[in-house]
């Protein structure tokens, strides 16, 4: 009760007491809006709560995410419509084989790069950003996952951080329930 009673009123300074760390996997556009989620992870202080793996100084394969295909809303805002396949888009081409020629592309320019000796930081500017994978780690409080889960995993969210916001969900629901129930974030289909 004592925990409901503190979500509801919004006196959260309790929940900002227990932390999580999570070391996450994912294409840059879902860190591009992961990264908004910093209350009381004390990015802004010496200790910071989010570090990201840069391939500056270690290099790892490059992994690219190739998404399933949406139309744009009707609105034309953010959010997305109707799974489309593998729409036509200029000539001939399809979405799918522009995004394969663009990474290929990229992967053989960063290697291209790499071999002749230009330093890793600079090399790194020839693979297609948004796409690739990128790993951080994320030491947060549990107000912070809780807010987190309940922005990311709403219907208008994105569709690809919605399935790491469920991830997150998975992985601290089960060492908080009752801080959860107490906020009343329900899992979303």
């Amino acid at each position: 009760r004592l925990l409901r009673f503190l979500a509801t009123h919004e006196h959260t300074s309790p929940f900002r007491h227990a932390t999580l760390q999570f070391e996450v996997y994912a294409p840059m556009m879902v860190k591009n809006q992961w990264i908004k989620h910093w209350v009381s992870s004390a990015h802004l202080e010496e200790h910071s709560g989010w570090n990201e793996s840069s391939r500056r100084y270690v290099t790892e394969e490059p992994i690219f995410y190739v998404p399933e295909w949406r139309s744009a809303p009707d609105n034309r805002k953010q959010g997305s419509g109707e799974a489309l396949g593998d729409p036509q888009l200029a000539g001939d081409a399809t979405a799918g084989t522009l995004m394969r020629q663009t990474i290929e592309a990229g992967v053989h320019n960063y290697a291209r790069a790499m071999a002749a000796g230009l330093c890793a930081e600079q090399a790194r500017c020839f693979l297609p950003a948004y796409a690739l994978y990128v790993r951080w780690r994320w030491t947060v409080s549990l107000q912070a996952v809780i807010h987190f889960v309940e922005l990311r995993d709403a219907a208008e969210a994105q569709w690809e951080i919605r399935q790491y916001a469920k991830a997150v969900r998975q992985l601290a629901e089960p060492h908080f329930p009752e801080s959860f129930r107490a906020f009343g974030t329900e899992e979303q289909p």
